[in-house]
């Protein structure tokens, strides 16, 4: 027999079989452990299962940190800038020295940046973004001709 006329008929043979049945004890075993499972308290769950109230408090919490962050930021580095905090004796000379370090160190990378990256960051999303695509593709297409894909019963 043709090994092409031999795996047809396996592969025939094979589809007129039933598909497996589950035992009937499967479900009341399933059940019996999600019911013996302790139930968590809320805040030890996901975020969009807490209640409601609590839930407009973190948002509120988290604006307030970002609002904070925002505007002492721009205040800290002002007040570390002026000539009248850095002449006063109970600043470090060595803190100083840090701080000039990290300014003259964001200003290389926002130089790289500009020069380096940027005029080329749209095309490598472009291209990052085409790829993913690409390979979503063709994985879809090994998964479903290749692969056998998903049986739909």
């Amino acid at each position: 027999m043709n090994p092409v006329d031999l795996q047809e008929l396996v592969d025939r043979e094979l589809k007129r079989l039933p598909g497996p049945r589950a035992p009937r004890s499967l479900l009341p075993r399933v059940l019996a452990a999600t019911v013996e499972q302790p139930e968590l308290p809320w805040y030890r769950s996901a975020w969009v299962t807490w209640p409601l109230a609590w839930q407009a408090v973190s948002i509120a919490a988290v604006a307030l940190i970002a609002a904070g962050a925002w505007f002492a930021v721009p205040l800290v580095a002002q007040l570390l800038s002026s000539s009248s905090w850095t002449s006063v004796s109970a600043v470090p000379e060595r803190m100083v020295t840090v701080g000039r370090t990290a300014s003259e160190t964001a200003t290389v990378v926002r130089l790289f940046w500009r020069v380096l990256i940027e005029p080329v960051a749209v095309y490598l999303f472009a291209l990052a973004l085409s790829l993913s695509l690409a390979c979503a593709l063709i994985w879809t297409a090994l998964e479903r001709l290749a692969l056998g894909g998903a049986q739909q019963q």
